[in-house]
């Protein structure tokens, strides 16, 4: 696809992951609201789910942007 090989796609969703990791640590939150699954925080979930994307995004964006030499 044409689009991932803009540097403004590129750019612009670095930029998002970014933005979305500024609020990453939630002080505010209350102790009781844990998960049933480990007795973990709410913002450890959100930090995974953050992470898996960050890492699809590295993976497309070596796949697409950068020239492979060896072709």
């Amino acid at each position: 696809m044409k689009i991932f090989q803009s540097s403004f796609f590129w750019f612009s969703c670095f930029t998002v992951f970014f933005i979305l990791s500024l609020d990453f640590w939630s002080w505010e939150q209350e102790k009781e609201n844990y998960f049933s699954i480990f007795h973990l925080p709410s913002w450890v979930l959100y930090f995974v789910i953050l992470q898996l994307f960050m890492a699809f995004a590295l993976y497309m964006f070596a796949i697409h942007f950068w020239d492979n030499k060896s072709e």
